[in-house]
């Protein structure tokens, strides 16, 4: 991964310290988004962001090769015991993220990047290097990726070999995977046989939060086609 510490710094100054509740659902957004997006757009012009359900990603052909990835602390639930009123939220920070802080789901994709690697499995997860603390928030870059969501606007989805699209189908038959065959049949001429029937083992043997979460928004593509998932630590609410 190469990237640029200089604007990375400048874009993070520049949305720091977050709010206290940062990433707190409203009205299906997460609070504070115009404000954060402003002011990273006033710093970096070229830069995108994007908000899932427990995570921001900060990209821009300005930073390099990666994503500035920053977790979220909060989210929040109905109380359903009273009146389904705004007033009746109960707000709650993200609970059960699979790492050692209980709401840092970028955290938890980093440290299963370092077992994945430990078991020689990493090549099929987006590669996570942790960057600094801010104000007690960990902030994580991850080597960019286009997922296959963006590919299929494109209609660019690289092609697998047709023994492999056979193989890929006769495992998804059978429930080993829950994605895109054609991706997974790429991994096959990619990575080989034996090493992705053992990653799916892994995921399903050991764990199952890797591939939980496997929409076509979080696996794709690198720069050199070789297929990889890019959010791998699952959502848990």
């Amino acid at each position: 991964m190469t990237f640029n510490s200089e604007i990375i710094n400048k874009i993070l100054d520049s949305i720091f310290p977050l709010p206290e509740q940062f990433g707190l659902i409203d009205d299906e957004e997460p609070i504070d988004f115009e404000i954060i997006q402003d002011k990273v757009f006033n710093t970096d012009p070229a830069a995108n962001i994007f908000f899932g359900a427990s995570k921001m990603a900060i990209v821009s052909p300005n930073i390099g090769d990666v994503a500035i990835k920053i977790p979220f602390n909060g989210s929040f639930e109905y109380d359903y015991s009273a009146s389904k009123s705004e007033d009746d939220l109960v707000w709650n920070p993200f609970l059960y993220a699979p790492g050692s802080k209980e709401y840092d789901y970028c955290l938890a994709e980093y440290e299963k990047y370092k077992i994945l690697k430990n078991h020689k499995l990493n090549c099929f997860v987006a590669e996570t290097i942790f960057y600094k603390t801010l104000y007690n928030v960990n902030i994580f870059l991850q080597e960019l990726v286009t997922s296959v969501a963006e590919i299929y606007e494109d209609d660019s989805l690289p092609l697998a070999s047709d023994n492999s699209r056979k193989t890929a189908k006769e495992w998804y038959i059978e429930g080993k995977f829950n994605i895109d065959p054609e991706w997974i049949a790429n991994c096959i001429d990619t990575y080989g046989k034996s090493k992705v029937e053992n990653f799916l083992h892994y995921c399903t043997d050991i764990d199952e939060d890797i591939l939980n979460d496997a929409h076509n928004h979080n696996y794709g593509y690198r720069k050199d086609n070789t297929p990889v998932i890019l959010d791998y630590s699952n959502f848990l609410d």
